[in-house]
Order: C-alpha cells, then structure tokens, then sequence
C-alpha cells in the first residue's frame, strides 16, 4: 500500500511539473479562445494552478522539517515580502495579491521537493515532465496536429504542445540540462534513452528556429565543457584554467563586436535584438520614474495611459508593441523597483557561488546535483538577458521560479548537515 501511494504521489508530480511548465493548457486556450493566459482573473489558469499545487498540504506532514529549512532560506521570503508589500502602491492591487499569491505557492512548492525528495529524485521527476513535453511535441509535430506548427507571424515555426515556438525553445534548453546531468548520473541502458531526448531536444530547438534558445544552448554546452575538467582540477590548476579562459575569451569578445553586424545578419536578426534594444530605449525613462520602488508585482503592464506613453515611443522607432521587457531583469526593475533587482541578484549570486564551490565535490549524492546547480544559474543569468523568466509564476513560466526555488532551499538544507 505504501509503494502503491508513493508512486501515485510521484506520479502527481510528474504531472503538476508537466503543466507548471506551460504544456498543454496554454496551447489548448490559444487554439480555442484565442489568446494564451489572460492576466486578469483567468479562472482555466486558476484551477489548473490549484490543482498543481494541490499536493502542498503534504507540507503539514512535513511541518517542523519545513520551517527548519524555510527559516535557513530566509532570503527567498525577503523576495516574496517585498512582492506583496508592493500591493500598497501598486496601480492593480488586486493582480498584485493574484501574482504574489501564486509566487508563494511556487515556492512552498519548491520546499515541498526540498524537504520531501533527494536531489536525485526530483531530477528525475522533472527529467520524467521534460521528456513527456518533448516527447508530445515530437508526436504532435510528427502527425501535422493543430498549433503544432506556427502560421503568422513565424511561419513553419515548430511550437509543439507549447503556447509559441520561444517557450518551446526554452523548454528544451532547460531540459537539455536536466536531460545531460541525468545521462551521466544514471548508467546502461537508461544513458541511451536520456541521449535520445537530448537529441531530441536539438532538434525541437533548431525546428523551433527560436534564436534565443540556440544561442543560449550554445553558452551552455560551453559551460558544460568547462565545468567538467574545472571539477577534477587542483586548486592551481583551477587558477592556470581561470586564467587561460580569460586569456582566450578577450580576443574572442573583440571578434564578437567587430563583426556583431555580420553575426545578426548570419542569425537572420538585426543589431537592435528584434526591437528589443529600443524597446528598452523607451521603457527606461518611465521606469525611473518609480525607480527605487517600481510600480508593483505585475502592474506595470496593466496601466492604461502608460502603456500608450510605451506604445507611442516604439511606434516613432519600430511598429512593435510590447507586452513585456523581454528582459527579466528589467521587468524585475520594473514591478519591484532597484530593490527587488537587488534581492534577486542576491539570490542568483548565492546560486552560483555555492555551485562554483561544491561542483569539485566526490560525494555521489551531491555531485551530479552541483552541476546541476551551476548550470542553471548560467540558464536564469543567461536567458533573462533576453525574456523574462524571473519571478515568473502564471501557468507558463511556473516551472522557472519553482526549480531555482527547490535548488536554493536544498542548499540550505545541505549547509546544516555539513555543520
């Protein structure tokens, strides 16, 4: 009986991970109803996201355990505070509380794996919701289903089970990750299964013709190939490699930006990023307006009259209208002012420093996990350069807060067994 609930819990998991990572429901409403998640009371995203997050009330089984490992995480709560302190200025105060409450719950989530699951074992359970995404974009794609394939305005792009051929991308870079870590975890016949998907994953990104994602898996498997030998090394040798990276990547920035024109013409994009540079160009003086504080968790882009002071701006340098940053840290800056960036940039930094110093551990247990860690940190650095995945909580982008949220309380909960 035990084992019998113990895989069906497992099973759920498996599911909410699927969902939480924008398949399926997304898709189904776009193709239905004509747009992808409303931003105001969608009650489809509602009720998935309450059943996503059903499993929360294991939580009370686990309650000393949790708040030992939540008070250790304090850092994540100073983020979700300020999040919903910002209701007190915010233009929508009601999307606010909708925002911060699906924020928290992301993150009880990601304690919930924390304290409930080894490292290992959620691996998998997100390496199990990565490959059913993968596997059904496949199939999708493979039998001309509706949506599959993109139509206006990026025809023959493939999109999959996924609401757009970005988040597509995104999804299969991010699996890729999970995918290679569990591929060298695991041993025969498993390695050849977690091979195929990752070349699977290459080909959905390459058909997804998502720019972004090719570039971002390309900085990846070029952190991959350092982080291997960078773990084995001395600490001499850790310094030599440090120092020859550097030597190297000097003379290859300045071939970047000699030839940056060149490059975009190559990756068929322009030198303003597909618009991207001016629309930041225009978002810049509005937000200083409200610099420090910003103008509340998910309002900035609700207010009317500011969105036509935005609109009017890129209509006098581009026909583009926006619907966000298309750079998380700016959107950050945006709903939550210079200090929210600044308590998210502490937290990425915690993620990286305990990566970059445990990645030469040779514990089984935590070895595989480290990299893990380290390469999702240049995942979130990298990626939010480009779209906004932080603090991102709706049905689509769930997933991207609630990964980073586990790794960060699984941290804390490794420190005190260290001491």
């Amino acid at each position: 009986m035990n084992m019998l609930r113990q895989r069906i819990e497992l099973g759920w998991h498996v599911i909410a991970l699927t969902l939480l990572s924008g398949a399926f429901i997304p898709l189904w409403r776009q193709e239905t109803l004509g747009d992808t998640i409303a931003t105001s009371g969608d009650p489809i995203q509602q009720v998935v996201l309450l059943f996503s997050y059903s499993g929360l009330v294991l939580l009370w089984w686990y309650r000393q355990q949790a708040v030992s490992v939540a008070l250790r995480g304090w850092l994540i709560w100073v983020i979700i505070g300020w999040a919903i302190l910002s209701v007190l200025w915010s233009q929508a105060p009601a999307l606010t509380i909708r925002r911060s409450a699906t924020l928290l719950l992301a993150t009880l989530y990601g304690l919930l794996l924390a304290i409930r699951y080894p490292p290992a074992t959620v691996l998998r359970l997100i390496g199990s919701a990565m490959a059913i995404i993968v596997v059904s974009s496949l199939i999708a794609i493979g039998l001309g289903a509706p949506g599959a394939i993109m139509g206006h305005p990026h025809p023959g792009a493939w999109q999959g089970i996924m609401y757009h051929k970005n988040a597509l991308g995104r999804i299969c870079v991010l699996a890729l990750i999970v995918f290679g870590v569990l591929m060298y975890q695991t041993t025969m016949p498993w390695r050849i299964g977690w091979g195929v998907l990752i070349a699977s994953c290459v080909g959905l990104i390459v058909g997804s013709q998502s720019v972004t994602a090719a570039v971002i898996l390309f900085i990846i498997i070029l952190a991959w190939m350092v982080l291997i030998p960078f773990s084995m090394a001395s600490r001499r040798e850790k310094f030599q490699m440090t120092m020859i990276s550097l030597g190297i990547a000097a003379p290859i920035g300045y071939l970047l930006w000699s030839y940056s024109e060149d490059i975009a013409q190559l990756l068929n994009r322009d030198l303003t990023l597909t618009g991207r540079l001016l629309l930041w160009q225009a978002l810049l003086p509005i937000g200083w307006k409200q610099a420090l504080t910003g103008y509340g968790f998910g309002a900035f882009w609700t207010d009317p009259s500011r969105m036509m002071d935005v609109d009017i701006a890129l209509m006098r340098l581009r026909f583009w209208w926006a619907l966000q940053a298309h750079n998380g840290y700016i959107d950050v800056w945006l709903e939550l002012g210079i200090v929210g960036v600044c308590i998210v940039f502490a937290l990425l930094t915690f993620i990286v420093q305990y990566g970059i110093l445990y990645t030469q551990t040779n514990q089984a247990n935590n070895k595989y996990f480290m990299h893990f860690l380290f390469l999702l940190a240049v995942f979130l650095i990298t990626y939010n350069l480009a779209e906004a995945v932080l603090l991102e909580t709706n049905l689509g982008k769930a997933i991207f807060w609630i990964i980073p949220s586990w790794s960060y309380f699984v941290t804390q909960k490794n420190k005190r067994v260290e001491r």
